[in-house]
């Protein structure tokens, strides 16, 4: 816990330094003169008097992080997520690992806790992922009655995302257009994931046995573990009946096998325009204006794509119904 409290006071022989473990806590070291220089012994003393006031030693952060990952909560997670898991927990030990769990039944934890997390706020995402990566261990800690509340939960995010923003727009796809001799594998793996609105992970693996007549149905997929039902219309249907292949993986790369999703994203980023500013997740917003555009309403699409009919309609006032405005209003004036 790095919240130690340290205050003056001005004496006849000049002003002495009281350092407290914390707020209201016990006192652990005193000094004349200049400020205190935390140390590792002052730290160590910190330690020592945590200990004593929430617990033994053997109930620690690094503990809980041990049967965190012991659990089904954690294990039961995909490789890709554990391994990102495991990054975070590992900073989270190199924080917390010694500080007893019930020192987090105290609310002003959360303030270092925030403290811990704004040493990236220079990278509001990785800043973010800190603090939700510690929220989701105190949660777990919660349901399985280590702690009585999640002093984590709810911490505002650094990172604002403005939902209607993320659509490839004509521009971009002019740009990619314009660059000569685009690899075909790239582009068909673009059009396609405008044409599916489906996430990376399903799109790299999205096999022709799940292309029917009529729709293309992705049982579970990889990020809600839901179901995904893309009904298949005249221009998904011209580009799915274009291939000459039509086995095993949809999407192939140069030397003709399926894509991994870092694959296609190293990929891109070497041959996307300079200075492109959407990713390919944002095509999925490209397919919600698509399905807009052809009649679709806002729950009708949300249930497509597995949005909000609310962030759908985002998406619907700033690219499409703003597109019909311009164009009525140009056509008015040219009359």
């Amino acid at each position: 816990m790095s919240g130690l409290h340290v205050v003056s006071k001005l004496r006849k022989g000049g002003r002495r330094w009281y350092v407290y473990a914390w707020r209201g806590g016990p006192c652990i070291h005193q000094q004349d003169g200049a400020r205190p220089v935390i140390t590792p012994e002052i730290l160590a003393l910190q330690q020592q008097a945590l200990q004593s006031s929430f617990g033994p030693a053997g109930d620690d952060v690094d503990a809980l992080i041990a049967d965190y990952e012991a659990s089904p909560d954690f294990t039961g997670r995909r490789e890709s997520t554990r391994k990102g898991y495991r990054l975070w927990l590992t900073r989270i030990s190199q924080r917390f690992g010694s500080t007893p769990i019930a020192a987090f039944e105290d609310r002003r934890m959360r303030g270092d806790i925030i403290a811990w997390r704004n040493q990236w706020a220079h990278q509001p995402r990785t800043a973010d992922t800190a603090a939700g990566m510690i929220a989701i261990l105190l949660n777990w800690a919660v349901e399985n009655g280590r702690v009585e509340i999640n002093v984590a939960a709810g911490i505002r995010q650094l990172h604002a995302v403005n939902l209607a923003d993320l659509v490839w727009e004509d521009r971009h796809w002019q740009a990619v257009r314009a660059i000569e001799q685009f690899p075909g594998h790239i582009m068909d793996a673009l059009t396609l994931a405008s044409l599916t609105g489906l996430r990376m992970g399903d799109l790299v693996r999205l096999d022709w046995s799940q292309v029917g007549e009529k729709a293309i149905i992705v049982e579970k997929t990889r990020k809600r573990g839901g179901r995904a039902v893309i009904p298949i219309y005249p221009e998904l249907r011209q580009w799915l009946d274009a291939r000459s292949i039509t086995t095993g993986t949809v999407l192939l790369n140069s030397r003709k096998r399926a894509w991994t999703e870092n694959g296609l994203k190293t990929v891109w980023q070497r041959h996307k325009p300079k200075g492109f500013d959407r990713r390919i997740h944002d095509l999925r917003g490209t397919f919600v204006t698509m399905l807009a555009v052809k009649g679709l309403t806002d729950e009708e699409i949300a249930r497509i794509v597995g949005w909000t009919a609310k962030r759908i309609g985002q998406i619907r006032a700033r690219y499409v119904d703003e597109a019909r405005v311009i164009v009525t209003l140009a056509d008015r004036l040219s009359a």
